[in-house]
């Protein structure tokens, strides 16, 4: 069963072979722990089980592993089905089934950040009820440049340890994804994984990186359900 925010739900889906699946060759899915329960009127529960994962990708870390040219064609596939406005920093999604392809730390934009179309930090907008997909590559390098992704109602700024204000969340994306494997953008691996959930209740959430001090220095982002 799919999460959903709004409501009770219990799963996260991991996809083990993420680029397979998001075009259409018949991926094998895996269910990966995630308790939520009640927090606010909103669906959260107990302490998340985020682990820490610093070090470099490697075979058999918990997620796929993408090489560069893998890489490069989930970037080049970002925008599909959105609707992307830099002027004011906003991708708007439509549609009963929504994808939503997110780096952690593009190459070319700022240190500890999200990219989504080529935007960083963008506002994600997405229909009430949709059922959303979000795919996470992580393009940093460097240690403590492990990343994961929560979705939260308790909006910045965040301390250091940032799930000390926002607690879980209401979904989770874990365990956290390690940094590619060598300096080379060319040469290197990637680690890559998805959570899916049904978008309920309106209103505006935040998208944030669970890694001490990564949300602190701003890595965060506004995800609006209408």
């Amino acid at each position: 069963m799919r999460p959903t925010i709004g409501g009770r739900a219990r799963g996260a889906v991991l996809m083990v072979a993420l680029l397979a699946t998001a075009w259409g060759t018949g991926a094998q899915a895996q269910m990966a722990g995630g308790d939520f329960g009640a927090y606010g009127g909103m669906m959260g529960g107990g302490m998340m089980g985020l682990t820490q994962s610093d070090r470099p990708v490697e075979p058999g870390w918990g997620g796929a592993v993408l090489d560069f040219a893998q890489v490069r064609e989930f970037l080049a596939g970002s925008a599909q089905g959105a609707r992307v406005d830099a002027r004011t920093n906003t991708v708007t999604y439509r549609g009963r089934d929504v994808r939503i392809a997110m780096v952690a730390v593009q190459p070319g934009h700022p240190d500890q950040t999200f990219e989504v179309a080529g935007l960083t930090n963008p506002t994600l907008v997405v229909p009430r009820g949709a059922n959303v997909r979000i795919d996470l590559v992580n393009m940093d390098y460097g240690r403590n440049m492990e990343h994961g992704l929560i979705i939260t109602p308790i909006p910045p700024p965040y301390p250091y340890m940032s799930m000390m204000a926002t607690g879980p969340g209401l979904v989770q994306l874990e365990p956290l994804l390690p940094w590619r494997s060598e300096s080379s953008l060319q040469a290197a691996s990637y680690a890559a994984l998805s959570t899916s959930f049904v978008a309920g209740e309106p209103g505006t959430y935040w998208y944030v990186c669970p890694t001490p001090e990564h949300a602190e220095k701003g890595m965060v982002g506004r995800f609006v359900i209408r």
